[in-house]
């Protein structure tokens, strides 16, 4: 091969090395899974549920636990489409008679009212710390799923689901779950208590963490 052409393939090659590199560094691979938790939003009123008295950004900490909620009819930040609630707050405006009554079957499920439906036993744990506020509702975190006998969460593995939100539900401190949000001066612990952080799974969570019993 002459040496004029060997020169622009090598280039070729090493551009793309380069961009490989640079696509890792820009779209990490998250060990255990991805999730994306979000402050939820009460559009009724426009405003963020934290707002109130909790302003300001919330620091969402390592080993945030969270436990299968429901099923979602719209994303992490709203995940009961409350955008198109009516004033009453019962069943949603501006959607078909096929999906409401599809709504409300879910939610007889999630409330036990199938027996039928078998509830997700699922929960999982937030592994970094992430900030968000009014201006950032929103942040991509790994996960890892949590297994527990005294909180019958038996799921070693929660997929990808868009229609599956979950809720904070505590927090894990050496392998243990501490559900207690009891100091409201903290936006976090505020937050949380009022069920208004929330998250999906974005990515499979493939890892798991079994928690110990109380001493």
């Amino acid at each position: 091969m002459e040496r004029g052409r060997l020169f622009p393939m090598r280039l070729v090659i090493i551009l793309g090395v380069a961009c490989a590199a640079m696509t890792g560094l820009f779209h990490p691979a998250w060990a255990g899974g991805r999730i994306q938790i979000c402050l939820e939003q009460h559009t009724l009123d426009n405003s963020f549920i934290q707002d109130t008295p909790a302003r300001g950004p919330v620091l969402v900490p390592a080993g945030t636990a969270l436990n299968y909620a429901g099923h979602a009819f719209g994303p992490a930040s709203d995940p009961l489409d409350r955008v198109h609630a009516p004033p009453d707050g019962d069943g949603w405006r501006g959607i078909s008679a096929a999906e409401e009554t599809r709504r409300r079957q879910l939610q007889m499920e999630d409330i036990g009212g199938d027996t039928s439906y078998h509830r997700p036993q699922a929960a999982l744990m937030t592994t970094h710390a992430v900030t968000l506020s009014h201006a950032h509702p929103c942040a991509m975190v790994g996960a890892t799923a949590l297994l527990s006998d005294d909180w019958t969460w038996t799921m070693d593995t929660i997929p990808a689901r868009p229609d599956m939100y979950f809720q904070a539900y505590g927090t894990v401190h050496d392998d243990q779950l501490d559900p207690t949000f009891n100091n409201d001066a903290d936006p976090f612990q505020w937050t949380a208590a009022h069920g208004a952080l929330n998250a999906i799974v974005t990515q499979t969570i493939d890892q798991s963490l079994t928690l110990r019993s109380p001493d």
